[in-house]
């Protein structure tokens, strides 16, 4: 039973998962001043220290995490930042490559946060 056509990426996740909206073909770029990391779809059972040991790795890993939560319910929204010193552009780098890693069942999107305009 050889699957056929699926390429598989060297993190072992899937090329471009579902809906193509943007093409995911080469490195991502890092905006000026960005010091953050955002994660999307990621498992709701997520806790904080499962996210600090996924990406201690990176770097020097994350200085904070933040896993959004409903204003109403109070329920993870499945979006984390990981806000990383502004000197360790490696470990951001490095986080960014976790883009289509597993946590607890789902796998999730990652990409530089767009810094916000001061």
């Amino acid at each position: 039973g050889g699957s056929k056509g699926g390429r598989v990426t060297r993190g072992g996740g899937k090329v471009n998962g579902g809906k193509g909206g943007k093409k995911g073909k080469g490195p991502k770029i890092r905006p000026d001043g960005c010091t953050s990391v955002v994660l999307k779809g990621v498992s709701y059972e997520a806790t904080e220290e499962d996210l600090q040991s996924l990406f201690q790795g990176c770097g020097q890993g994350p200085c904070s995490v933040r896993i959004l939560t409903d204003r109403e319910t109070g329920q993870p929204r499945g979006t984390v930042f990981l806000d990383f010193d502004p000197e360790d552009v490696e470990g951001m780098d490095a986080a960014v490559t976790k883009d289509g890693a597993e946590l607890r069942g789902r796998w999730f999107r990652a990409d530089y946060a767009q810094p916000r305009a001061v």
